[in-house]
């Protein structure tokens, strides 16, 4: 099954792109949340294991998602742009890749290297591993960090798109809403 093409996104690449967005952006929202502690102790722990189990499960969605990014390629710029400018999309969208790997599997290993296992909605529990600390601690602070870059690299990217679509109008956006080329 290929969604290859030579100018614009096929109806898999659009489905990861728009699935993993409104995934990732929820996990961040709440991530957040928790982290600066806004809720209840009984709330927030609730919170905490939907946020892990969904973490997980995103886990594989992303390494879906990364692979198949990465077997299709990129469809080449819409329009003329200045080197700086490509430079700029391939380093913002190649992070990005990573931090979608990068997250969830900190978040995992935090847990599980914490000794504390992940309840998967109630139906299994992915039990924990034997008690690292400074390795659950590790990873706690690179999936700290890894949140802040998302949330950065997620804001460049939107910039990017809107500027596509209000300052150059070059049909970058239309390829990832409706697989339509760019004009």
């Amino acid at each position: 099954m290929t969604d290859k093409t030579s100018a614009t996104y096929g109806s898999v690449s659009r489905l990861n792109h728009w699935l993993g967005a409104a995934l990732f952006a929820s996990l961040l929202i709440v991530g957040f949340i928790l982290s600066y502690d806004v809720l209840p102790d009984e709330q927030a722990g609730e919170m905490r294991n939907l946020h892990k189990a969904t973490g997980t499960l995103v886990f594989f969605f992303a390494l879906w998602r990364v692979t198949w990014r990465l077997g299709q390629g990129f469809p080449p710029a819409a329009s003329d742009r200045a080197a700086w400018e490509l430079t700029l999309s391939k380093l913002v969208h190649g992070a990005m890749l990573l931090a979608l790997i990068i997250m969830p599997l900190s978040g995992i290993l935090m847990s599980l290297m914490g000794g504390r296992g992940i309840d998967m909605y109630g139906l299994f529990t992915i039990p924990a591993f034997a008690e690292m600390k400074d390795f659950a601690r590790s990873a706690r602070a690179v999936h700290g960090y890894a949140a802040y870059t998302l949330a950065t690299l997620i804001v460049l990217h939107i910039a990017g798109a809107l500027k596509h679509a209000v300052i150059d109008r070059d049909g970058t956006l239309r390829r990832m809403l409706s697989g339509q080329a760019a004009v």
